[in-house]
């Protein structure tokens, strides 16, 4: 297998991947569909092939366990659905699934809805609202909302709330470094992650043994995973309910919150799409709130999800580690290698997406020329690693696109600095500030 370019000497590239980033995923995808990576003493390979990444990616974990990238989160985040491997997985996400049928949903649609209006209602005319963080804020929201609903869990609820963004940011930070470098620095940031994490884990705690002692169905989602049991007639232990909970936080959270950023973001750029959106909302809906009754109708709000999702798709980076010597597409890998593939450069790939650095939503339309492949798209994972949540994920986009577009136009605030990819666990943006434009009444 050729090496990929931009190593160094000595190092390697640990620095390219480490400072680089998507930036250097995207140079060097051309190169190969399999790159030998100099990253020390485990033999190391990038993947730029789709169907490849998406064999890998989507193994149970079986012959593709969770990679290094893991191992390293794995002692804060648990070994929830996010992390964890085999048959224990298998058996996990079984219970979970229920909680986020399409058909039935575990969690209350229209307490989704009505918190992204409270919030979208809470914006002032003229106001300038950093799209990025105001989307993560009420990602982060709406996820809690989905998984407790109790009253009496309000002031955990709360808390989790406030202390969420910055354990996530300091997971993001110990995924690239080691944690045990990092937790000795006396920096602020380091000290907002231990009180962050302190105060989470707490209440994590009070809410989960009040959910297990006192069993009722809030018709959230800890309540269908209390009464969850797998094929042994088994339910979860506090210790399995809170790195599930946990891996639904952040992916909830960081990864919905960072996708809905983008979306605004690209539509504010694209007033054509943006017109188009009005237009769909005004004759679907006829001025009324979306249900789920609505999705289907929404063709073109489905395209301009996806194609958010697959120009800025979160999986800047993704890692699996062979349990065996194994062959895929015809390279063979040896036991114990690391497996690193970019959904985020795949999704970027000319081959596969024609001017794929233009926002195209026409490029989902139903009977497109060049629409592409289903098996090329992989924003949610694949296979048996697919996203649990995929399904809300897709509503809350949906819903939060139908509530803020037919009341506001967002506009970018002149001479803002230019939009950064941040990539740290996941890909967001640097800030998305942007100003508050009612739309007046009868205009689409």
């Amino acid at each position: 297998m050729p090496v990929a370019s931009g190593g160094f000497p000595l190092a390697g590239h640990r620095p390219a991947v480490a400072v680089q980033r998507l930036a250097f995923f995207e140079r060097v995808r051309s190169e190969g569909p399999v790159l030998r990576l100099r990253m020390g003493r485990t033999p190391t390979f990038l993947v730029n092939d789709h169907l490849m990444a998406r064999e890998i990616l989507g193994d149970s974990g079986d012959t593709f366990a969770r990679g290094q990238f893991f191992s390293k989160v794995r002692p804060l985040v648990g070994n929830g659905l996010g992390s964890s491997d085999g048959a224990f997985h298998l058996r996990q996400r079984r219970m979970v699934q229920p909680a986020f049928s399409h058909e039935h949903p575990g969690y209350d649609v229209d307490a989704l809805l009505g918190g992204i209006k409270t919030r979208v209602e809470s914006w002032r005319p003229g106001a300038v609202v950093d799209m990025a963080r105001e989307m993560d804020a009420l990602a982060n929201e709406l996820i809690n909302t989905a998984l407790f609903s109790s009253d009496k869990v309000t002031g955990d609820a709360d808390t989790i709330r406030d202390t969420i963004a910055d354990f996530i940011a300091g997971v993001g930070v110990r995924s690239v470094v080691p944690s045990d470098l990092v937790d000795k620095l006396p920096t602020p940031a380091n000290r907002r992650f231990i009180r962050a994490r302190d105060r989470l884990e707490e209440a994590l705690a009070s809410i989960i043994n009040r959910y297990r002692t006192d069993p009722q169905d809030h018709k959230d989602i800890l309540s269908s995973m209390v009464a969850a049991r797998d094929a042994d007639g088994r339910s979860m232990s506090a210790g399995e309910l809170r790195d599930e909970v946990l891996s639904m936080l952040i992916a909830g959270g960081d990864s919905s919150g960072h996708a809905l950023g983008w979306a605004f973001h690209e539509i504010s750029q694209h007033p054509t799409a943006a017109r188009r959106l009005r237009e769909e909302f005004a004759e679907v809906l006829e001025g009324r709130d979306p249900t789920m009754r609505d999705l289907s109708r929404l063709v073109y709000t489905r395209q301009v999800i996806n194609e958010t999702l697959r120009l800025r798709s979160p999986g800047w980076m993704d890692m699996r580690r062979t349990t065996r010597p194994v062959k895929v597409g015809g390279f063979a890998f040896p036991a114990e290698a690391e497996l690193l593939t970019s959904l985020t450069a795949l999704h970027r790939d000319p081959t596969v997406y024609p001017d794929p650095r233009t926002f195209n939503p026409d490029r989902w339309a139903p009977g497109h020329p060049q629409q592409p492949r289903r098996e090329m798209f992989m924003p949610f994972g694949a296979g048996t690693r697919l996203c649990a949540g995929e399904s809300m994920a897709n509503l809350t986009m949906a819903f939060a696109l139908a509530t803020v577009l037919p009341r506001f136009e967002l506009r970018p605030v002149p001479g803002s600095r230019p939009v950064r990819e941040v990539c740290k666990g996941i890909m967001g943006a640097s800030a998305l500030p942007m100003t508050v434009h009612p739309i007046p009444a009868g205009k689409a």
